[in-house]
């Protein structure tokens, strides 16, 4: 009887192709693992979308349903007031500081103003339901005065919803305007009034922040008129269609008079739109930097100058290593265009920045130097902090 042939396994062959299972095993388990946290993220996405297209279907449907342009001020509180929230923040010193805030997203991110946040050491959000709940700073912006604290999601009530963001370009003067927060500690409070004016400029430095951040400005601010007090600050100012145009950060005083005497600012929706995603992607938002001291012309400076151009921007000092001190800019020049547009005042040019301009992105700045007209490149850089 012939013997079966001998079977002979190569263990050296078998422990790679074992090797080579568990390494192909693994990158399959990594793919999955990364797949699964990709969906999760787009499934966030997807609830906040939603949560969104909801709110601006229950808008329309609304606007449908009365037949008119505008929602009455009862409709506008009713479908927002659920979103808006009371903040209490235990800073280190001791202190406590009382704000409003309002829901950005259903993954529990909260705007709010970075003075009501700053310092932190404990943060608490109450809903207009009741619910109290603990909350993370995430990040915040001084130049702005935007923060974002977040609460887990399971803690938002079940009728909070992410507030839709308005066009603040698009306010006009004398148009209604309707704050909700929580002023001197009265939670859930409206107030109604109209945009008194619109691309303001307040210098931080007036608001009480110390140089160097107090040497720049929060610019194209919302002047209005409804009432405000302090705890209204990072609460929404909504237009007649029930969406976010700005958030409340500041109020004018007098002499020994604390509270609201009839101007209110807000930072704008447009700022809104662009800071939020930054400080929630990275913890902070950077804005364009020229660096330069500059101040607006006179027919006095311009006398003073040997020159007619009266309308303008005077260069007081550049600074060093600066983007200006780069493309060549000297005291003196007189900016008078960005970009092909006109430039008569500092404000314009800071608005214009804000508006249209990031670090990284080049401007032409038109320039008279000793009465010559040249046009200046200038690379922008992020503002020094």
């Amino acid at each position: 009887m012939e013997k079966a042939p001998e079977i002979v396994v190569d263990r050296k062959l078998f422990l790679a192709l074992v090797l080579v299972c568990m390494v192909l095993g693994g990158s399959f388990a990594f793919i999955y693992l990364d797949l699964k946290a990709d969906f999760a993220a787009l499934k966030n996405n997807y609830a906040n979308l939603s949560a969104q297209i909801e709110q601006l279907r229950s808008t329309i449907e609304t606007l449908r349903s009365n037949q008119a342009a505008n929602l009455t001020a009862v409709q506008i509180y009713n479908q927002t007031k659920f979103s808006v929230v009371l903040i209490t923040n235990k800073r280190n010193d001791g202190s406590v500081v009382e704000g409003s805030g309002f829901v950005y997203d259903m993954q529990g991110h909260i705007v709010t103003n970075n003075h009501v946040v700053e310092g932190e050491a404990e943060i608490r959000v109450t809903f207009s339901d009741g619910t109290v709940t603990s909350a993370q700073l995430i990040g915040g912006d001084v130049y702005s005065d935007l923060a974002v604290i977040k609460v887990k999601a399971e803690a938002l009530p079940e009728q909070a919803h992410g507030l839709v963001l308005g066009n603040s370009s698009l306010l006009m003067v004398g148009e209604p305007v309707y704050a909700i927060g929580n002023p001197l500690g009265l939670s859930g409070s409206m107030t109604a009034g109209i945009v008194s004016q619109v691309g303001r400029v307040l210098r931080l430095g007036d608001l009480g922040v110390p140089p160097p951040r107090g040497n720049y400005s929060i610019v194209d601010v919302i002047q209005f008129d409804a009432a405000v007090n302090p705890g209204n600050s990072g609460g929404p100012l909504l237009n007649s269609w029930g969406l976010v145009v700005g958030v409340t950060f500041a109020i004018e005083t007098a002499e020994e008079v604390r509270g609201f005497i009839g101007i209110g600012y807000a930072v704008p929706s447009d700022v809104v739109s662009r800071a939020i995603p930054s400080i929630i992607s990275t913890g902070g938002y950077p804005h364009p930097w020229v660096g330069v001291e500059v101040t607006d012309m006179t027919p006095e400076i311009a006398e003073e100058m040997h020159t007619n151009y009266t309308r303008g921007i005077r260069v007081v000092s550049v600074m060093s290593e600066s983007p200006a001190e780069k493309a060549g800019l000297q005291k003196n020049d007189i900016i008078i265009g960005a970009d092909g547009r006109t430039i008569s005042q500092v404000d314009e040019l800071l608005i214009y920045l804000e508006r249209y301009k990031r670090p990284g992105d080049t401007i032409i700045l038109k320039i008279v130097r000793n009465n010559e007209v040249l046009d200046k490149s200038l690379t922008l850089e992020k503002r020094p902090t």
